[in-house]
């Protein structure tokens, strides 16, 4: 997905400002920095679609949703700027999760490919690298969206932001009280209680799947 990364990335530690700018306009649904990031990464996100089908309708489809998720994501508080680089990395990442997952719906709702091809042997043709088996990776899809779907399900927003902010940004808990404006201990028993609910959550999601 190397197409996606419209900026070169800096080094760790460092601080791009156009990037921190970007982000920062994309958090207050600011419209100029919203047409931006569109213009920016619509075409890159549509030729990654493009590799999981011949289907032009599902091609636009999947790229709208995926980037309209990642907006309300920014705008929800899901991604933190750290440095130069961490969003365009950071997005690269959710943008193949994301296509993947719809590639995934359609194939649970749709065995039939307009394309003559079966599922599996379009999934072969994913841009995964050959050290992953693409089966596998729909799998882990699979799972993960049953996590996020729990994640979204919490009912306190700090507990969702803090738990976001381990699972999927790996951050450390003194980093994510700094950024929540939280003591270290009230972290501690936000992802505390998160877990617990995501457990009960997964599992029963998992026996009714």
């Amino acid at each position: 997905m190397g197409a996606i990364h419209p900026f070169p990335a800096s080094g760790r530690g460092s601080v791009d400002p156009q990037e921190a700018a970007l982000v920062a306009g994309l958090q207050a649904r600011d419209p100029a920095h919203i047409e931006d990031f569109l213009r920016r990464t619509h075409r890159s996100v549509y030729a990654m679609a493009a590799r999981l089908t011949h289907d032009s309708d599902r091609r636009h489809d999947w790229s709208q949703d995926a980037l309209l998720r990642i907006l309300d994501e920014m705008a929800r508080g899901h991604f933190v700027y750290r440095h130069a680089g961490c969003f365009w990395s950071w997005f690269r990442t959710r943008v193949h999760f994301l296509l993947l997952n719809s590639y995934r719906r359609s194939k649970v709702h749709d065995q039939r490919w307009t394309t003559g091809e079966v599922g599996e042997e379009l999934v072969d043709k994913m841009p995964l690298g050959g050290e992953i088996d693409p089966l596998r990776a729909l799998e882990a899809v699979d799972a993960r969206r049953i996590i996020e779907e729990c994640l979204d399900e919490l009912a306190s927003e700090d507990h969702r932001r803090a738990l976001y902010l381990v699972l999927f940004q790996e951050q450390q808990y003194q980093d994510i009280a700094g950024m929540l404006g939280a003591t270290l201990n009230t972290v501690r028993s936000w992802i505390r209680r998160a877990r617990i609910s995501m457990r009960q959550c997964v599992a029963a999601k998992y026996e009714t799947g």
